[in-house]
């Protein structure tokens, strides 16, 4: 272990309570954005988004960030816009609970924990002739390729960009949390890590990301949330401790 009370970096910004939840088990961690959000807000995309409220279609989400967009597109105009027909397959974790939060009145008919398996839970769910997929402009293609090879159309609206915005480090970090492949990339676009370095990923496509990029162990959290991420850490920290003692008796 590289430092006394372990030290973690995340790649993107953490709740004050998180923060002091980990502090107050021993570890530190400290948080640099490497990605930047950009919503794209539009005429053009409103008057998309506009004409799909009344209808009953499938929604995918499988980012936190993109229902935000959402949030703000249906509460932009002069009335506070409704979306009530849409049935909604999402990832668990943050984005299931801003689903919950910003489309209260739509049922969630399929949930996963990584894109792979929503696009699995998609066809399962049967009767499901197109989907509209609520995204970045770096999304990923596992999800619209599996569903496409089941005859799934798949209307993609890009609802934002994420950035990279790379940042050296120049402190050394017994762990390292990443929450998307994005984040990934720009972390070591500049950036080498010590072979000791613990790896976090929030799911197995961030896990994957990190694989292409380093050797160094990589834990996956045991659900998609930085909640769960701070307490994989927690478990993973103090187990390495406990056995390291063990060992020195």
């Amino acid at each position: 272990m590289l430092n006394e009370r372990p030290r973690i970096l995340c790649t993107r910004p953490l709740s004050a309570r998180l923060l002091e939840k980990a502090a107050g088990q021993g570890l530190d961690i400290s948080a640099q954005a490497f990605t930047d959000i950009r919503p794209i807000i539009t005429e053009e995309l409103w008057r998309v988004i506009e004409q799909l409220l009344p209808q009953s279609i499938t929604a995918v989400f499988t980012s936190a960030h993109a229902v935000r967009v959402m949030d703000t597109y249906l509460r932009g105009g002069d009335t506070c816009q409704v979306a009530s027909g849409w049935n909604i397959c999402c990832l668990e974790g943050a984005t299931l609970q801003a689903v919950t939060e910003t489309l209260p009145r739509c049922p969630v008919k399929a949930t996963a924990a990584n894109a792979t398996d929503l696009a699995h839970a998609v066809i399962q769910s049967g009767n499901v002739q197109e989907v509209y997929f609520f995204c970045s402009r770096q999304r990923r293609d596992e999800l619209p390729a599996i569903l496409a090879q089941q005859d799934i159309r798949v209307h993609e609206i890009v609802l934002y960009e994420n950035v990279p915005t790379p940042v050296v480090t120049t402190s050394d970090y017994d762990g390292m949390f990443f929450f998307s492949p994005s984040a990934v990339a720009s972390f070591f676009s500049v950036n080498r890590l010590p072979r000791d370095t613990v790896c976090f990923a929030i799911g197995r496509t961030t896990a994957a990301a990190l694989e292409n990029l380093t050797d160094n162990r990589i834990i996956i959290s045991t659900a998609p949330s930085a909640e769960s991420m701070v307490q994989t850490a927690i478990f993973y920290f103090k187990n390495i401790t406990a056995t390291n003692e063990r060992t020195e008796e």
